[in-house]
């Protein structure tokens, strides 16, 4: 960004200043007594002597940025606001007209709170802050040394000189990828009046996309039941395992109707017709007999039929 501005502000007094680029240079030296010495021709010169961030105008809240083309969203921080404090000073053979020269300069750099768009040295973005610029009253207000003090370390005579800052932003690249939310499922519990209850599915997706079938499943004497699996019949494609509540949830369901096998290492295995997208009653497993060795398949129910839910 450093030496595009001095792009910048050349253009912005050769441009729209009453500079003539044929008869005088703009420099961005440090104006020793040795450079000055060896000037052959009429110099505006730009020192650059600081360069600090602008605390004032510090943003730490997260941007978001245009949609990405892979379906993801990017979030970056705002840039930090850097203060850059230019010396500017005229030479010339003779001292009235270097005072014209860098009057006319002060002229064009108070014309504008903000670069013009058409000197930036990067396309504009609308959310991309303004380079302001100003001239301050005297370097050392927080812009650094004083101007005294400048051209003593630089071992040169003063001259007449202003202070320039432009506040630049600096872009600090940091960025949060996230894939884009394209699915959200929803469940929720319906609860009557003597208690009992089920789990809607989560019917919340447009007709055709993948939605979600979730539940409860309970063991003898209807606790939820944890550990159970639950499997989508259909090729086995969709398991989940119950947590302690007994809830169970499968995702990305295009059917419309699906066979869940419900099992137990201590229940009667259980097979049960779903409706996706219906009410999802509660699932109850029976206990296994004493005398079984191994799980049997209960008979097939509906889960939209009143009467397996009054069997759960």
């Amino acid at each position: 960004m450093l030496p595009e501005m001095r792009e910048a502000l050349r253009r912005l007094l050769y441009e729209h200043g009453q500079i003539d680029r044929a008869a005088i240079d703009i420099a961005f030296e440090a104006p020793t007594r040795e450079w000055i010495d060896a000037l052959t021709r009429p110099t505006l010169n730009f020192f650059l002597f600081d360069t600090q961030e602008n605390t004032d105008l510090r943003q730490t809240n997260v941007q978001r940025q245009p949609d990405r083309p892979d379906n993801k969203a990017e979030r970056r921080l705002p840039p930090r606001r850097m203060d850059l404090s230019y010396m500017v000073s005229a030479f010339t053979s003779k001292s009235e007209d270097a005072d014209a020269l860098l009057w006319s300069a002060l002229a064009t750099l108070m014309r504008y709170a903000h670069l013009p768009a058409d000197v930036l040295p990067v396309a504009p973005d609308s959310q991309a802050p303004a380079f302001a610029a100003r001239v301050v009253k005297r370097a050392g207000d927080g812009h650094g040394p004083g101007m005294l003090d400048l051209w003593g370390s630089l071992g040169a005579r003063p001259h007449p000189a202003v202070c320039y800052v432009v506040t630049a932003p600096l872009d600090l690249g940091v960025a949060i990828v996230e894939p884009l939310a394209l699915e959200t499922a929803v469940s929720y519990r319906v609860i009557d009046a003597s208690g009992a209850g089920g789990t809607r599915g989560g019917d919340v997706a447009e007709s055709g996309a993948p939605r979600t079938v979730a539940g409860v499943v309970r063991g003898p004497g209807g606790a939820p039941l944890a550990g159970a699996t639950v499997t989508i019949e259909a090729g086995g494609a969709g398991r989940d395992i119950t947590d302690k509540q007994g809830r169970y949830a499968l995702h990305g369901i295009l059917a419309r109707e699906i066979a869940l096998r419900v099992a137990h290492g201590d229940c009667q295995h259980r097979l049960v017709t779903v409706t996706v997208g219906a009410f999802a009653p509660d699932i109850a497993l029976d206990p296994r007999p004493r005398d079984q060795a191994g799980g049997t398949d209960g008979d097939t129910d509906r889960g939209d039929d009143p009467a397996a839910r009054d069997a759960g």
